[in-house]
Parts: structure tokens; sequence; C-alpha cells
């Protein structure tokens, strides 16, 4: 592969190319020379010029009096494609979840995962603009040994849930000294309707939710999640859900 492909790989055309690369030889240098430079005729490389100053390849040298072009380094033109696809990393479960959701596949399941504190902000935001006024409900486990950075997180979404969706949780969870601040001042102030059962009964470190079509699992101590997009098995979850909520009530009401 000659210099020229290899410089198209990054997102330039071939005449971006080759302008790019006489500008790199040439250091710093006037449209009329970067044209002859590059062979390209002088018209058309004014055009070039301005679309890879707009691309970042390309600046203009400020306070001179020929209007002179230079080409930004290499390194700084990698090191700027290595960050944008990090990013593009970030948000690729999101960006495969939309894909995955308007694909015409039979009722299949689908499942998503996710890494790190990024990922289970993603998880957490899962399909919430579309659960509009309406509830989750789970099995949540203790806050014990969590970072503060990732209570931060799920306070975050807990406000955001509530005051920009309307979407309130309805869940279980174990009587632990790491939830006695959510059970007397947080349900009240996001909303929450969480039923506390004995430690001894149930002492979970991972909390499993669902919503109208998925289910949602965070290992919280792990900092991963699991997206499965099924609206039966959601059902399910709902169920069980259901079931250990009323055999609760009656056996604190025996």
């Amino acid at each position: 592969m000659n210099m020229i492909e290899s410089v198209k790989n990054l997102g330039l055309k071939d005449k971006e190319a080759k302008i790019y690369i006489a500008l790199l030889q040439l250091g710093q240098a006037t449209a009329y020379v970067i044209a002859d430079r590059a062979n390209i005729k002088k018209p058309t490389t004014y055009v070039i010029l301005e679309e890879l100053i707009e691309k970042g390849f390309v600046t203009k040298v400020p306070r001179t009096r020929k209007k002179l072009y230079s080409a930004k380094s290499p390194n700084e033109i990698f090191n700027s494609a290595e960050e944008k696809l990090n990013i593009t990393k970030k948000i690729l479960p999101e960006l495969m979840a939309m894909a995955m959701a308007n694909s015409n596949s039979n009722n299949k399941s689908r499942t998503i995962f996710y890494e790190g504190l990024a990922g289970i902000k993603q998880a957490v935001y899962y399909r919430l603009k579309e659960m509009k006024n309406s509830e989750i409900v789970g099995f949540y486990a203790t806050a014990e040994n969590l970072s503060p950075e990732l209570i931060n997180l799920i306070d975050e979404w807990l406000i955001f849930a509530d005051s920009k969706y309307n979407v309130h949780i309805r869940g279980i969870a174990p009587g632990h000294p790491s939830l006695v601040d959510y059970r007397e001042y947080k349900d009240k102030k996001f909303g929450s309707r969480i039923k506390e059962i004995p430690y001894s009964d149930y002492s979970s470190k991972i909390s499993i939710e669902a919503g109208d079509t998925f289910v949602r699992i965070i290992m919280l101590k792990q900092e991963q999640a699991i997206i499965i997009e099924n609206p039966d098995f959601a059902n399910v979850v709902k169920q069980l859900f259901e079931i250990v909520s009323k055999r609760y009530e009656v056996k604190a009401k025996d």
C-alpha cells in the first residue's frame, strides 16, 4: 500500500490525501505552491484546503502577509482519530441496541453486555425515554463496598428518571446497613417504593430488574451489566416479583 492509499484510510479522498502529503513535505506554503507540488489545479486546491481545515488536517498560518497553510502533524492526526474511535467504542453497545431493536428479526432474545462505570451508565439509561410514565420492578442488591462514583451514578439516574420521564422503581431489597440512607430518605426523594426483606432471606450483591421489554442485570461489584431484550423474559421477572412481594406481605401479617 503506497503513502496516498495509507493516508486515505484516515477518511480522506484521493486529492485530499495528495494535498495533505504535499503540505507535509513543504511545511508551510501558499495554495499556489501546494497545487504545483500536488499536481492539482489551483482552484481545486483552494476548495480542498478548506475541506481539510474543516476535517482538522490543515490550519491557516496566522498573521502572515500571504495566505499560508500548514499541515497538522501525523501524530496529532492519529491521536485525534484514536480518541474518536475510543469515544465511538464507548457508545457501541447502545448503537448495537438501536440497530437490533429496529431490525426485522423474529422475536428472538437480544443480549447486550456493558462493562465499567461508563457501561453501567449506558445500561441504566437503556430505553428510559420509551418507558415514560411507567415503572421498573426489580430485586435490588446491597450498596456494600460500592464506589462513591457508582452510588452517585445510580442516584443521578433515579433523580433523572423521576423528574424527566416519571419512571419510578418498585422493588425488593435486603435489609442491610448500606441501604439505611435509601430507606430513610432517598426512596421518598426518588419516588421509589421498596419492600425490605430480611438479609437472612435475601442477601444479593446483584440487581435484577425488568422494564416493559427487557431485563437488566447489574453486577455492581464487578461494574458489569447485561441487558436481555425479550418481552417474555421481562414478563416472567415481573411475575416472580409479584409472587415474592405478595409472599412477604402475607408473612408480615402473620
